[in-house]
């Protein structure tokens, strides 16, 4: 039975090749289409989930109006919100205040590495769970002059020690 379906189809697609291409082209793109929204939602679903605390943390996003009808939204806002967050709404138990990350240069002795890294307020590491492996994550940030390197960063400029 399934032999005779496959057979009817396959003389059918031969008899009608325009209709079977633009048939099996509209199915797949209609399935690689599918296909990327699907993974575009697990990503934007999945995004920050790893956090313990995923479901309390919120990022400040600005809108500029550019004429009366164009709307620009950046997730860049100034530093001195982190301020007015803090005072006027007392539920909100940390502000992390960061730069754009980008390419930063550090220097150890005779070792230089150039790599990618921000700058961070102290309250980062009180809202984002990351494991350290030296220092205490309430406090290590506390100091304007302090640092937090990745293990393979930290190797790189000491070594060992």
């Amino acid at each position: 039975m399934l032999k005779n379906y496959l057979t009817v189809a396959w003389n059918n697609m031969r008899a009608n090749k325009l209709y079977s291409f633009l048939n099996i082209l509209g199915l797949a793109t209609g399935m690689a289409v599918a296909l990327l929204i699907g993974l575009w939602v697990f990503n934007e679903y999945s995004y920050d989930r790893f956090q313990p605390n995923f479901s309390r943390l919120y990022q400040v996003e600005v809108n500029f109006h550019i004429n009366k009808t164009d709307i620009i939204t950046q997730k860049a806002v100034a530093i001195p919100a982190a301020d007015v967050l803090r005072k006027n709404f007392p539920e909100i138990r940390a502000v992390a205040v960061s730069d754009w990350m980008g390419k930063h240069d550090l220097l150890v002795g005779d070792k230089k590495l150039y790599i990618s890294g921000a700058s961070i307020g102290s309250d980062f590491l009180k809202m984002f769970r990351y494991p350290l492996v030296k220092g205490n994550a309430n406090t290590v940030l506390n100091d304007p002059y302090s640092i937090v390197l990745t293990e393979s960063t930290a190797r790189s400029l000491f070594g060992e020690a």
